[in-house]
Parts: C-alpha cells; structure tokens; sequence
C-alpha cells in the first residue's frame, strides 16, 4: 500500500508516524521525515511544496502526527493514508469549515483501497498547510469532538515528545535548547515539556554527578558538563527563558536496559529503580482511542502472556504473536482490537527487554482498554504503573467466570485512566486541576416510600460533584416520610411539587429547568445504583465523546418472584438505546433538542430518537453499576411483562443478587 502511494505521489513530500517498514520510503529519494524520531534537529518554518504524503500506522499514531501539525508545510494537495485501522471505526471523512482556509476546497475525496486502510486525499486550489487536514481526519477518527485537552498550554519538545499530548493540535513545537516560539504576539506556552536522552552531536555521552532527586536526562549540548547543570534544572548554555524551564523526560533509550547496564552507569539515577516508581514519569494514554470501547464479556480465546517476542512486547497466545506493540511501548487502538476477544494476559516478567519505560506503557494502555491482567509480583522497576494497578494485578482474580474477569477488567480500567489519562498525567506535571462537573440529578417519584430510597442511592455516588432535583409528582413534600428522607439527605437539594396531573414529561422539564448542572442524569427512584456509577458514566463521557452516556438493565431483580437474572448485553459501544434511568445527558444536548417530549410515557425513547435524529451520539457502558428492579408490569412506566426479563439470560439466582462493584449487601431494600 506504502509503494503504491509513492508511486502516485512521486514528489510529494512524506511524513510519517508509527510505521516499521521505512525502507520504500527513504528509497523515493524525496524528503522523508519520521516524526517519531526526527525531531532532534531545529524545528524549521515549515516551507510550501506542492504535494504531502502523511502516513500513520494506526489513528492513534495519526493523534501523535496532528500535535506535531504545524510542522507541516503547505501545499496544494494533502493525502492522509492510516494503514492499520480498528473495523470498529467509521469512515473518517473530515468536517472542512470556512475558517482554516478550507474555502479553497476544491476535491475531497475518502476511500478504503483495501481492508483497514483509509485514506484521506484532499486537493486545493492555493496552498493550504497540510496540517490542518491532519487534525481534520485525527478529530473524525476521534468521534468529530473538539482537539481539546484541559490543561494550559503546552510547548513539547524533543523524540517522543508528542506521546505526552496526543491529538492536542494546539501543543506548540519547540526546539529541544528552546525558547518556545510567541504565537499571535502571546508566549507560546503555559508549560514545556522536553524530552532528553538522545543528544544531537555526540549520542555516546553518559550521564554522571547527576541529582537523585531530579528526573533522568541527557543534556541537549553533547558535554558532560552540560549534561549535569541540565539535570540540575540550570538552564545555562541553553535559550529557555525564565518562565519556560521545561519539565525533563527521558527518552525511551535513555532508559533502555542496554543503556541501564553499560559500565559507569552504577551512580546513575537511571541505575536506581524508584527513578521511574512514579507515574508522572511516563508518557500518558491517549484515553480518546486507547479505551474500554469494543470490551467483550463472553471471549472466544483463551489466555495469553505479554512476554518478549522479537525484541518487542507481544502478545502470545498458544506461541504465535496476537499483537506486537511498538519499541516505545504504546499501546494503539489497533492493538486493543487484535485482544478483544482474549480472555486475559498474564505478564511474563523475565523479559523485560525494553526498559522500564517502555513495560510501563504498555501495561498502562492494556489496563486502561480494560484488558483483564494478571501477573506474579511486579517487580520494583515497574512502580510508575501506580500502587492501585500494581495491587490489582498482582490479586489475580479467576478470570475464567465472565462475570468475575469483567469485574476485574472494571477496576483496571478505572485505576489506569485516573492515573494514566492525558489530563491525569499533567496535574501531576503541575497543571492545575480542573473543576469537576456538576451534575444534576432529575429524580421524579409519585411514592413517599420511596424517596428515602432513592435518596440513598444518589448519597452512595462517590468521586463526583451532584446536585438533587426532586421532583414530586402529586406527592407532598410536607408527608411526614419524604421530610424525614429530605431533612437526612446532607447534599445540595432542590425541592419541586408537581401537580399530580402534570404529564411525565413537563415534569422532567420543569425539574432540568430548576438544574445547574453542566450534565444532567436522570435516575429512577427504585433501582440500585453501585457507588461509582456517576463516577464510570462521566468516565465514558470522556473517552466516549458522546452527547448521551447510560446503560441497559444487564441485571436486573424480579421482586415479584425473587429473582435476580444477569441478561446478555452487549455494552462498551455507540448504540441507539440506553435504560431511561441511567441517561446522562450534556445540558446543551438536552436543550438543543427541547428536552423530553410532554408525554405520559416513551419519554426516554423519544428523547433518545430526538438526540440521534439531531446528530447526537449515545454511548453504552458497563452494566455491573446498576441493577433495575422490576415488579408487576402496572407499576412501571416500561410496561413490558416479566417473561421478558428471564429470556437470553447469562444466569439466574434465587434472591437479590448484586455483583461485587455494587459494593452492598445481599438484602434487597424497600
């Protein structure tokens, strides 16, 4: 595909990322940079050339090519070819608007030449910089959200550096000895990030004298000297001005094993194992395409090791490779794909050829996709995955009961995208944190006993910023038992009477309009919510990018015969359906389609049908955080009678039944 290509574009000037097989390239005899690795050279002004060639191995090593956008020139013609794609992607056709110069605009043209590649050919009628069809393509891979990560501006600079903010198309390059260039008569950046370890002028330079307490680096300069005031933090014999003394990584070979173990490195702190114990260390996951999204619960396969493989971390199951994932260790959303359907990866640890950084990374974007893992002790050098993984790895719990490796698989996913997440990662660079959202909660009931309930369940939610709306359909807010659950309820409350003749619908909205919420959820007032409910629903917003985020009743307990059933659910995926009393919804979402229809009933079903009629995205997640509670058909407004709920059941118990991440007892409440 890469010749062929080549030989369509014979002049084009090429830029690549993620790609093993660089010999077609470099033989063209045109300028070819590899943007993984070429980056220890001035940043020239990009120039203009008539055509571009971008090639990425996957689309999250496109996300890597568009932080590095504006190292592109421009051109008249731009084509974007990513080889190795996820079947679960759609047809990445960008979105071109007036700004941006996409007014020239003469030719798009999106097209699959053979399976999992697609290609990206778009034409001009003036030179445009072919950045910005990069980042067009990245954001429609990514679900067409906006490029946006929520930490301050950051200049990045040196190899790899755009491992620590992919698909961040407004991250400015910057020369590895600095200063970050101005951009529109402000600075550059809010921070600066640079990797080191790789110098330009003399690459057998080794680090000596060097501080305990400061991150490992070579300096940029070729001298030892140097090497030891920038390890220091002293920005002498460099241009980086007071306010841009960059944060220093190591680049993956600086701490390589052949590196670690070469004669002279014993005082090194890259010889001491707790250099790299810190997650801030290591190179983020990209969250928007490194996720849980496409996670099975049933797998046709059996379990697999991580071990080494050619001099690569691979994935083997029964000695043939399943997925070999790059030397730096990260982890795409290709390789994820490849694993969906292995039950789990024990992690063989007597090879660890790469080094500590690249294990890391690896073991960080398996465990944020949700991939069940287990393994034997972690070893020391490995502390930069964070105490939370390291303890669920090492727990290994029997994955092979489905509903015990999916609870595994739960626990991993949320620990790896609190520590590992883009934004994650640059708090603990010094980013200030961001305000959590608010959520308001839209609780409408016509039973007084059950608002102490439902109450409850809103009062377990943990990790997360709410706010209650209580509607009270027809019922008093002076009976004597919802003041007694109002008057126990510590968190904000907002207390509404509705007429008990308003329809289901004008109440909700009336409930939406007293919220303040930037999310607003609407919970029912006899399910079971497990405690981080709210928490992983936020959680899929991030990585999800949809305008409507629930689940669907997966377990769900039939009161009237006592029986707790675990249904057959496909979830972890874009779907046209969620259960009405798991819907979180973006408030500008919610009002961009007038909110719910004044309907007695199908409220939620017509909301839904109105989102994706308006273009609007529903994302399904886990089902294990909550459990719908079914009694005779009369008294819900889904009227569907109780032999639906025990058809393709997984399993049945007698009594009510909750999984382990419910975090409750096995006494079903009132």
């Amino acid at each position: 595909m890469i010749r062929r290509l080549l030989a369509e574009l014979g002049g084009a000037q090429v830029f690549f990322a993620g790609i093993e097989d660089v010999e077609p390239l470099y033989a063209t005899g045109t300028r070819v940079v590899d943007l993984d690795r070429d980056l220890l050279e001035p940043v020239a002004e990009p120039g203009q050339v008539r055509e571009v060639l971008v090639l990425a191995r996957t689309p999250s090593d496109l996300r890597r090519i568009a932080t590095l956008h504006k190292l592109l020139p421009q051109a008249e013609r731009v084509v974007v070819a990513v080889l190795d794609t996820p079947a679960s992607h759609p047809a990445p056709v960008p979105t071109p608007t007036p700004a941006h110069r996409w007014r020239s605009l003469t030719d798009l043209r999106v097209y699959q030449p053979k399976n999992r590649v697609w290609v990206v050919d778009a034409r001009f009628s003036a030179a445009t910089p072919a950045g910005r069809t990069v980042t067009a393509t990245a954001r429609a891979f990514a679900g067409h959200r906006l490029d946006v990560i929520a930490a301050p501006a950051a200049a990045i600079a040196g190899v790899g550096a755009a491992d620590w903010r992919p698909g961040d198309p407004n991250a400015t390059p910057a020369e590895v000895t600095g200063p970050v260039p101005e951009r529109v008569g402000a600075p550059g950046s809010d921070m600066v990030l640079r990797t080191l370890g790789h110098p330009p002028t003399e690459p057998d330079v080794e680090l000596r004298d060097v501080a305990l307490d400061h991150p490992p680096t070579t300096a940029p300069a070729g001298a030892e000297e140097t090497a030891a005031l920038a390890w220091d933090g002293d920005p002498s014999g460099v241009e980086w001005a007071g306010d841009e003394r960059p944060i220093e990584r190591p680049t993956l070979k600086a701490v390589s094993w052949e590196r670690l173990g070469r004669p002279g490195m014993g005082d090194s702190p890259l010889a001491d194992p707790d250099v790299l114990g810190e997650p801030s260390m290591v190179p983020p996951v990209d969250e928007r395409l490194v996720n849980p999204q496409g996670f099975v619960t049933t797998p046709s396969r059996g379990m697999a090791s991580l071990a080494e493989r050619d001099g690569r971390w691979s994935v083997l199951l029964e000695g043939k490779v399943v997925t070999s994932f790059a030397e730096s260790g990260g982890v795409t959303d290709a390789d994820v794909a490849r694993l969906r359907q292995i039950r789990g990866v024990e992690v063989d640890w007597r090879h660890a050829h790469s080094g500590p950084l690249a294990a890391v990374r690896v073991l960080a974007g398996l465990a944020a996709a949700g991939v069940p893992l287990v393994a034997d002790a972690v070893p020391r050098w490995a502390g930069a995955l964070g105490e939370e993984i390291i303890g669920l790895i090492e727990l290994c719990p029997d994955i092979s009961d489905d509903l015990r490796r999916e609870e595994h698989s739960i626990r991993l996913r949320r620990a790896a995208l609190r520590t590992h997440g883009v934004a994650a990662r640059w708090e603990q660079l010094g980013a200030p944190a961001p305000a959590p959202p608010l959520t308001s909660v839209l609780l409408a009931t016509r039973r007084t006993d059950m608002v102490s309930f439902a109450l409850d369940q809103i009062a377990r939610q943990r990790g997360v910023q709410l706010e209650v709306i209580l509607a009270l359909h027809g019922v008093p807010k002076g009976h004597p038992d919802v003041a007694a659950a109002i008057a126990a309820f510590e968190g904000p409350l907002t207390v509404l009477e509705a007429d008990h003749r308003a329809v289901f619908g004008e109440v909700l909205n009336d409930a939406a309009a007293r919220a303040s919420g930037s999310f607003l959820l609407k919970m029912d007032d006899d399910d079971w919510y497990g405690p981080d409910f709210l928490w992983d629903l936020l959680l899929a917003h991030s990585y999800s990018g949809a305008q409507v985020v629930g689940t669907v009743p997966e377990f769900v307990y039939l009161s009237s015969i006592d029986v707790t059933v675990h249904r057959r659910q496909v979830t972890e995926q874009i779907t046209s359906f969620v259960a009405g009393g798991t819907i979180l919804v973006e408030r500008s979402a919610f009002q961009a389609v007038g909110g719910f229809r004044p309907l007695r009933r199908s409220v939620d079903t017509q909301f839904q049908e109105a989102l994706q009629a308006a273009g609007g995205q529903i994302y399904r997640t886990h089902g294990l955080g909550y459990i719908l509670r079914r009694g005779p058909a009369a008294n819900h407004t889904w009227q569907e009678p109780i032999g639906t709920f025990l058809q393709r059941n997984r399993q049945q118990w007698r009594g009510f039944r909750p999984n382990a991440l419910m975090a409750m007892d096995e006494s079903p409440l009132p």
